[in-house]
Parts: structure tokens; sequence; C-alpha cells
């Protein structure tokens, strides 16, 4: 599952959602990969830089996307962010935002450095890079906080998001329409029309799903048993 927003301030942003998804669908293969966090972050640099070169031989490059994907594999989902779109995971009748916004100030958290007013901005993007973060042709993706992996239970509803919703809705109805006994689709449609209600001021991408079955768990997947997310 995935969810990525062009950015509305940069040139061709649809363009730089597509390029995102159409790179993502090439994930999906029949014998899922062991190590996988590991590889899913080194296929989205990996992707980044390719597509980054790309669009570097055409000039400054002024596109980029958020991509927020969670990948489902038997009895975990793992999960990897770029921007400000958002993964929840809703278990138990609670709901934890998975992924972190990826502000100037979120960074200069994690590093000790002090925030700034300005600093709620959006710091980085998927092809375009990063906005003074150093290497501004490169991605931040820090290992356990913008990729990981977490085991699933029967019931856990996930929800990708643009940050049109988030934005208009607070955390506490979102939780309440997680906490539905609806249908995915209905969910999906309700957080929608909240967001529009509200009204959002951003375009609103919501992709809901339910974990109905959980099959037995592969811990061979991931990187290290450890790196297991828990709340």
């Amino acid at each position: 599952l995935a969810v990525c927003d062009g950015m509305g301030g940069h040139a061709s942003g649809e363009v730089a959602a597509a390029a995102a998804v159409r790179v993502l669908s090439k994930l999906y293969q029949p014998d899922p990969p062991k190590n996988t966090v590991r590889v899913l972050l080194n296929y989205v640099h990996d992707a980044h830089r390719s597509l980054h070169r790309t669009a570097a031989q055409k000039g400054p490059v002024t596109l980029g996307t958020t991509l927020t994907a969670a990948w489902i594999l038997g009895a975990h989902v793992f999960w990897i962010h770029v921007g400000d779109s958002r993964l929840y995971l809703c278990r138990n009748g609670k709901t934890f935002q998975l992924s972190s916004d990826q502000t100037r100030n979120e960074f200069a958290r994690r590093d000790g450095r002090p925030t700034t007013a300005e600093g709620e901005h959006l710091a980085q993007c998927f092809i375009f890079g990063s906005r003074g973060l150093g290497n501004d042709q490169a991605l931040r993706i820090d290992k356990g906080i913008d990729a990981g992996a977490e085991p699933l239970e029967r019931g856990d509803v996930l929800l990708l998001c643009t940050d049109g919703l988030p934005g208009a809705v607070a955390e506490s109805t979102l939780d309440a329409h997680l906490r539905r006994p609806d249908t995915p689709q209905a969910i999906a449609a309700a957080l929608l029309a909240a967001a529009l209600a509200a009204p959002s001021r951003d375009n609103v991408t919501a992709v809901v799903a339910r974990v109905d079955e959980v099959p037995p768990r592969r811990d061979d997947w991931l990187d290290d048993p450890e790196e297991t997310v828990q709340f």
C-alpha cells in the first residue's frame, strides 16, 4: 500500500507521484526477500538517486513527492516514509502514528539541535531531495524512525494518508473512525467526508486496510527481531 503526494509548490508534482508509485510497484515479487527493512531502505534510496539523476539531466530538479509505503508480508508490515504524508496503526481501539513528519524541527530534535519557529516546514521529499539538510541531492531516512517493521495482529487497521487529512481532522476523529466496525472502504470515505467538511485546505487521500487473518510469523524476513517496533 502506498500514498504519494506530489508537492504543490513544485513543478510536475503529479509526475513525481506517478513515478514513485511505478517504482514501488516493482517491489512486488512472489518470494519476499529476507532482511526486508534493509531491502526496502536500499531500494528507495537507489530509486531516489536514479530518478534525481534523470531529472537533473534536464535542468534543475523541481519535482518531488512524499512517499509513504506499507508492505504487508505474512504477519508483518514493513514500512518506509519520506515527507509528511502519514502512516497510522489502530490496534485494540488505540491509534498510533508510525511515521514522523520530516520537518526541519523533527530532524533538529533527533540530532539534539535547537528548533526554530520556521522549522515546521517539510524538509525533504522523494526525487527532489532535501532542503538544506546537508547533501541536498540525498534523502535522510533513519532506520527505526522512518522505516521499520511491525508485527500485525488480527483486527489491526492501517491508514495511509496525505497531510490534507490530519491537517483538517482532529486525532480523536481519526481514532473514532478507525475503530468503527465498517468496511475499510466505508472508513476511508467517512474520513474523506470529514476532511472536506472541515474544510481541508489541501488534497485528501486516504487508504485503509484491516487485518482479518494473521498467518504464522516469518521472523526470517526481519533484519533482526530486535528491530521490530513495539508500543
